[in-house]
């Protein structure tokens, strides 16, 4: 499963955190699993110095873990991009991503401690403004402009506009120009995200000599739907979970003067 993402984004201080704090237990009463990416410019350790983790990579290790019966940790020698960050999460059905103001390829809803915010924050993929002043003129946002006391209405924007991250490849192979313009375009409802051609199907996974291959979602369907579609018609099918198909490529035998 792709999880479907939303932005959190605001100025130093603007209430993000208690904000999605209060989504995550408002989408969490509607039986949603969500998971949050909180995105700093500060670079700093994450592990604990002295501790055993900490010490592990010190003496050279890419990857330290800790298992604990409720809880587990992984420790990375290098940073992550947003995509295979995302990845991890996949058992979440929602993913709430703190800051990333500049991300231009998935929705995002705007805290907003001054009228002025709004103007710097706004890059055509809001969805709704969380205002947290009182005075100053307001221009018209054209998205909904809510308290942040109103988790009700936030949470059904959040299900309704959230979408699997896009690429961010600009490729234009959806037939959009950018990734920017193919998300405008699923937010109003004229394309859907699975015509990114480079975003990886969680479905289906094609493997060929072993290497993973990238298919999107729309290509993971259609293949899914083939093999199934030949199943059903077997004799001792009967309701799977998982289904593995394996087979060997048959190369034609070469032309003499060919290299094989």
């Amino acid at each position: 499963m792709i999880p479907r993402v939303m932005i959190i984004t605001g100025f130093k201080k603007s209430g993000k955190t208690s904000l999605i704090e209060d989504l995550i237990a408002a989408l969490k009463k509607r039986g949603h699993k969500v998971g949050v990416i909180k995105h700093t410019l500060r670079a700093h350790s994450l592990d604990t110095p002295g501790k055993d983790t900490w010490r592990y990579k010190k003496a050279g290790a890419c990857v330290s873990a800790l298992l604990t019966p409720t809880e587990s940790g992984i420790f990375l020698d290098h940073s992550l991009q947003l995509g295979d960050t995302i990845a991890f999460l996949r058992s979440c059905d929602i993913v709430l991503l703190e800051g990333f103001k500049e991300l231009e390829i998935a929705p995002r809803i705007i805290v907003a401690q001054e009228a002025d915010d709004i103007v710097k924050l706004r890059n055509g993929l809001e969805v709704a403004v969380i205002r947290k002043f009182r005075s100053g003129n307001l221009e018209d946002p054209q998205v909904p402009v809510l308290d942040s006391s109103a988790l009700n209405e936030l949470a059904d924007i959040v299900e309704t506009k959230a979408m699997p991250l896009l690429a961010g490849r600009d490729c234009g192979k959806c037939g959009y120009s950018s990734c920017k313009d193919l998300a405008k375009a699923v937010l109003v409802g004229d394309a859907d995200a699975t015509r990114c051609v480079n975003m990886s199907s969680e479905e289906v996974r094609v493997f060929l000599d072993g290497a993973q291959l990238d298919i999107n979602p729309f290509v993971g369907s259609v293949i899914r739907n083939v093999i199934m579609g030949v199943l059903s018609a077997l004799k001792g099918v009967g309701n799977q979970e998982t289904v593995e198909v394996q087979f060997n490529v048959e190369r034609a035998p070469s032309k003499e003067g060919e290299k094989p």
